[in-house]
């Protein structure tokens, strides 16, 4: 394979999480957004990333009485770590693809 054929791709790796357990998120006036670790991981171009959080371990008590390791979702409204003061110039802005943002 000739040098020529490989290209660099700006690329995360993303940890894909449950929908949050409705009850607890309910019982928490939907402040309390715990989901459970899946299996799964994504892939997605980092242009694609419109807001970072984090999921933070914790293991409560849910509302069903089960006790077990979970994550809640904690994000920061109006951190735009996409402009930390560093311009960023790509030639591939008009590459006009059609892939769906993540949130």
């Amino acid at each position: 394979m000739a040098r020529a054929d490989w290209r660099f791709a700006d690329i995360a790796v993303i940890q894909l999480y449950s929908l949050p357990d409705n009850a607890l998120l309910e019982l928490s006036s939907r402040m309390v957004a715990s989901c459970s670790r899946l299996d799964d991981i994504c892939i997605v171009p980092v242009k694609k990333i419109i807001s970072v959080i984090a999921m933070i371990p914790h293991k409560p008590k849910l509302p069903s009485g089960i006790i077990e390791e979970r994550f809640f979702l904690l994000e920061k409204p109006g951190l735009q770590i996409s402009n930390l003061g560093i311009n960023h110039v790509d030639e591939d802005d008009n590459d006009n693809d059609r892939d769906v943002d993540v949130e």
